[in-house]
Order: C-alpha cells, then structure tokens, then sequence
C-alpha cells in the first residue's frame, strides 16, 4: 500500500512505551504515534489511550524516506472520523466518605484504637 502524508489509517498498537504507542500498519509498515499526538491534554498515563492489540485510526503527518516509518497522530483526525478499539480497563479507586473527615472528627476513635491495641498487646 502507498501512503501519503494526510491519509488516515488504522493502524494495531504492537508496542507501549510512557512517550508514544508504536504502530503497525499494512504491508508490515511500522509507525510512532507520539503521545504529543494524542490529546491537546495532559497525559499521565498513556496505558489509558492505547494497550497492545489496540487499532486507532490515525493522521499520517511524515513519512521517513529510507525506510517508511511512520510518524502519525490520533488528535489530528476529524472528530466524526475518530476511532479506537481501546476499552479502558482500570478501576477508579474507591474511597468512604469517612476516609476524608476532618482529624479533629477522626482523632478520638484513633486514640481509642490505639489504646484497645495496646491492651491486646497488638502493635
């Protein structure tokens, strides 16, 4: 396949790195989707765009002559065409409501705690 810088693509993620997904595409043709390329946003984890096996369709932005990599990017792809097979799996941390009352609100049944520990002989 011929690519052309601006042509978009689908492309499988073969490789996560913290800076950019590595990208395959047709005909054995690799790619690197920078993480600059993702979001205007910042991005603290990049596991949360794209995990290996994932397909994004992409923005080819330059195409190296000497051997065909690919430097492409996810946010430069028109809204209604944007697409990715990635399901984010993580888990949002769960906290009680109590786990951010006041210290105030909290000390007496810690000293309370700390006290029946010590007559268990807990530590």
């Amino acid at each position: 396949m011929k690519y052309q810088v601006g042509q978009l693509i689908v492309g499988k993620v073969y490789n996560v790195k913290p800076y950019a997904l590595f990208m395959s595409f047709d005909d054995g043709v690799t790619g690197l989707l920078h993480i600059s390329e993702i979001s205007d946003s910042f991005i603290r984890d990049i596991e949360k765009y794209g995990s290996v096996g994932d397909e994004i369709k992409v923005k080819i932005l330059s195409i190296d002559k000497d051997n065909g990599f690919l430097r492409v990017s996810y946010k430069q792809v028109p809204p209604e065409e944007m697409y990715s097979s990635h399901t984010n799996q993580r888990k949002v941390p769960t906290t009680s409501e109590d786990e951010f009352l006041p210290l105030k609100e909290k000390l007496d049944s810690w000293i309370k705690e700390a006290y029946e520990n010590i007559e268990k002989g807990d530590k």
